[in-house]
């Protein structure tokens, strides 16, 4: 999972500072979540990605969005908040899943395929 804190100090801050008034460390304050989409058309046998979204409906529009360019029929085939996703194919069908890791997002996504492979691949 990706964090990035950041430290913005602007002149508010800084009196209330140094009035005596206490402002939470980045470490106190919650992390955020991030979100990743795999959208994947049986159609065209082409798939999108959006990783590291900040919403869900946002990795959702651009997965979808990448998807599309290729043609109709795409649909959402995983999605994960602050883990992995993952699409597999095998024995001419598809599925996705999710997990904490990379090796738990591919082992969910083969186990809905016949003899498959994981053809995309995706973590927060």
């Amino acid at each position: 999972m990706k964090r990035i804190h950041t430290l913005l100090a602007s002149a508010g801050a800084g009196a209330a500072l140094l009035t005596g008034a206490t402002a939470l460390s980045p470490t106190a304050q919650a992390a955020a979540d991030y979100f990743t989409v795999i959208a994947y058309s049986p159609v065209t046998g082409y798939a999108g990605w959006a990783s590291n979204a900040t919403t869900l409906e946002e990795a959702t529009h651009v997965a979808m969005g990448h998807c599309q360019q290729a043609g109709d029929g795409c649909q959402v085939a995983a999605w994960a908040k602050n883990a992995c996703a993952a699409l597999a194919l095998g024995g001419g069908r598809w599925g996705g899943d999710w997990g904490d890791t990379a090796d738990a997002a591919s082992a969910n996504a083969l186990a809905k395929v016949t003899n498959g492979r994981v053809v995309e691949l995706h973590c927060t």
